[in-house]
């Protein structure tokens, strides 16, 4: 597999290429990468900076912050992990089809991320990995399993299940359908129900492990209150929009079912493990469903068992290099992969936005509002609160769901006097939080001059900021 896996990594550095620097990729993986860089000087998610992703994620935006904090640094550990996920699909998929349908799902992998916003560092590129390396070695576990053993191969693949979990809790769709399948296995090979339940248990216990030593971890600390509010309450407590998630799921059901079609060809050649496939495919389908939203990347995980399950009909040479080109086609439209003018206006919007907010402070501290969180960081200012992901402070459907009062964290910070605030040039909408909105500018019209207005540059688009700065203090 070794020649396998550089063909992949190959062509995800080729997908990716353009993308590397960008520091506004997307707001999500900017968000992350924020985070994890300050880490590494004290910050602690969930209390002094918010958010509901779990701890996971961070840790794992941490490690690549100690090496270094440049984006491309976690742009590259996401490639490489892209890459090692597409090898993983190939070596599940060889257990029933040719090296060729292996290789091209894998490829069709790498092509699809760009179109489900998975061109740099969103969640599902780096726990997807966990995901098909787990589903591998249960795979490889039912031999044994179909003796009435349990092998350490499960074991681990309930361990990286449980990895996955702290990166995205949907993840645990397909970690408890992995450990159910092994279980059914070991319960049909006639091993004593006792073994079996207490394999089980035990298989429970490892999957449940790193999240549960992360909850006791921020027991012990005294900080529960915000972490369960943090991972678990706001979950419950945020609203969807239905009327932008219904265009969502339209585009999804665009894009994805071209991709069932390809996956259902595939099941109907494949002779082995079918069963398998279709019930982790049909728990992906759980995970996506889960959240409402239906932002693209939330289809990310669906894709590993769907191309997993297409691997078969792509085996076909004629047919895999027709679909396998037509997939290319529509990846390449959607997100173009040499846009290196991109990356260049992305990184100098950004500099001229930190510039005009850092020499116009005026002696007081930095407030975003709406705005790319890594300002923080470019500009030398500390968070002004720890709602800093950009949505936290200025959307309705965000209001009141961590631990703090959105409207109450205005003010606070408005009371400390920024010296400057840098923030989105918001239209009227049902969606926006007209009262924090309506205190900063406020705020900016009584005490601030408008030192710039300009753009960022997203990968999905364009917004416009405005840069207050020179405050009374």
């Amino acid at each position: 597999m070794t020649t396998t896996f550089a063909l992949l990594l190959l062509g995800a550095l080729l997908l990716r290429v353009s993308t590397f620097g960008d520091p506004n990729l997307h707001s999500d993986e900017a968000f992350y990468h924020t985070v994890g860089a300050t880490m590494h000087h004290g910050v602690l998610p969930y209390v002094d900076v918010w958010d509901r992703k779990p701890l996971g994620l961070f840790i794992l935006y941490f490690l690549v912050a100690g090496i270094s904090t440049a984006p491309i640094a976690y742009q590259l550990a996401a490639t490489a992990f892209a890459a090692a996920t597409a090898c993983v699909i190939a070596m599940i998929a060889r257990r029933w089809t040719t090296p060729v349908g292996g290789l091209l799902a894998g490829v069709c992998y790498l092509f699809m991320l760009g179109p489900l916003q998975g061109f740099g560092g969103q969640a599902p590129v780096f726990y997807n990995l966990f995901i098909a390396l787990a589903a591998l070695l249960v795979l490889r576990g039912r031999p044994a399993l179909r003796k009435g053993t349990a092998p350490p191969a499960v074991a681990t693949a309930m361990l990286l299940a449980g990895l996955a979990v702290t990166m995205k809790t949907t993840a645990l769709f397909e970690g408890c359908y992995l450990g159910l399948a092994a279980t059914h296995t070991l319960w049909r090979s006639g091993a004593r129900p006792a073994h079996v339940w207490a394999t089980a248990a035990l298989w429970m216990l490892i999957g449940a492990g790193p999240s549960l030593a992360i909850a006791a971890a921020y027991a012990i600390s005294g900080h529960w209150p915000e972490y369960w509010q943090a991972v678990v309450l706001s979950n419950f407590a945020k609203t969807a929009a239905w009327s932008v998630a219904w265009m969502r799921l339209k585009v999804l059901v665009v894009l994805l079912v071209p991709l069932g079609g390809l996956a259902w060809l595939g099941l109907r050649r494949q002779t082995t493990d079918r069963g398998f496939v279709m019930g982790w495919l049909a728990a992906g389908t759980v995970g996506l469903c889960s959240l409402p939203n239906f932002h693209l990347h939330y289809a990310l995980p669906l894709s590993v068992p769907l191309f997993v399950a297409a691997s078969s009909a792509l085996s076909r040479v004629s047919f895999g290099a027709a679909a396998t080109a037509a997939l290319a086609i529509v990846s390449v439209a959607m997100s173009s992969p040499f846009d290196f003018g991109h990356t260049a206006r992305s990184r100098a919007a950004l500099e001229r936005l930190a510039a005009s907010a850092r020499t116009h402070l005026n002696g007081g501290p930095l407030l975003l509002y709406d705005a790319p969180p890594q300002l923080y960081a470019w500009t030398g200012e500390p968070f002004a609160t720890p709602l800093v992901f950009p949505t936290h402070l200025s959307h309705l459907a965000e209001r009141d769901v961590s631990h703090l009062s959105t409207t109450s964290e205005i003010r606070r910070v408005l009371a400390r006097r920024p010296g400057a605030v840098i923030m989105a040039q918001l239209t009227p909408s049902p969606l926006i939080n007209e009262e924090t909105h309506q205190l900063v500018l406020a705020y900016v019209g009584r005490n601030c001059r408008l030192i710039d207005v300009a753009p960022a540059y997203e990968r999905l688009g364009t917004d416009t900021f405005a840069v207050w700065g020179d405050c009374r203090r």
